[in-house]
């Protein structure tokens, strides 16, 4: 059981793929103008990390292992996010007519977020079970949709505060974020 946790923390904060690897920063940046889109953005990444994981699980223990198509294995990842994420938008158009502006938005948001590929590439390295995969899935989006949220939090101070000129907006944020991210590696040593 404290092996999964460990899985669980290390995965949303220690270990955050975007303050460790620099993983869809370019989206944290963008989605963090209003708290409404990051709560979307969030979301959605977390909703699609969710479908989109056992759906490459299976692709790849059923169709690309066997039969030997490891070469193409990011060519089908990516085919297969875009069929999940796509009929996913079908879906939500179908269930939530009132936001469906919102969930067009997001897509393209979501397709060029580079977390979802990450995970897949990692999970292939660290060679995890189906559960243990989609935990370290959903934790990663719950750390991603964390971290955008301080950001967006941390946006409004900035813009609320006397910030000296040169260092408004961006380069304070990622003078914050590198601050940041200094703080969780303190966390690694933690058993």
């Amino acid at each position: 059981m404290s092996e999964l946790f460990g899985l669980l923390f290390s995965a949303a904060l220690v270990n955050n793929l975007v303050l460790t690897n620099l993983v869809g920063l370019d989206l944290q940046v963008a989605a963090s103008q209003r708290m409404n889109e990051a709560w979307l953005v969030g979301l959605a990444t977390i909703y699609c990390l969710a479908i989109c994981l056992p759906a490459i699980y299976l692709f790849d223990h059923l169709i690309i292992i066997p039969l030997s198509l490891q070469y193409l294995d990011l060519l089908f990842y990516v085919i297969l996010i875009i069929v999940v994420v796509y009929s996913s938008q079908q879906l939500m158009h179908r269930l939530l007519l009132p936001m469906h502006k919102e969930v067009d938005a997001v897509v393209p948001v979501i397709l060029i977020n580079s977390i979802l590929l990450a995970v897949i590439l990692l999970f292939q390295e660290q060679n995890y079970s189906f559960f243990r995969l989609m935990l370290y899935g959903i934790s990663t989006g719950v750390g991603f949709l964390f971290l955008l949220l301080v950001l967006t939090c941390l946006r409004e101070r900035i813009e609320n505060n006397n910030v000296p000129e040169p260092f408004r907006y961006l380069p304070i944020l990622l003078i914050a974020l590198g601050i940041f991210s200094m703080g969780f590696m303190g966390l690694a040593g933690l058993k």
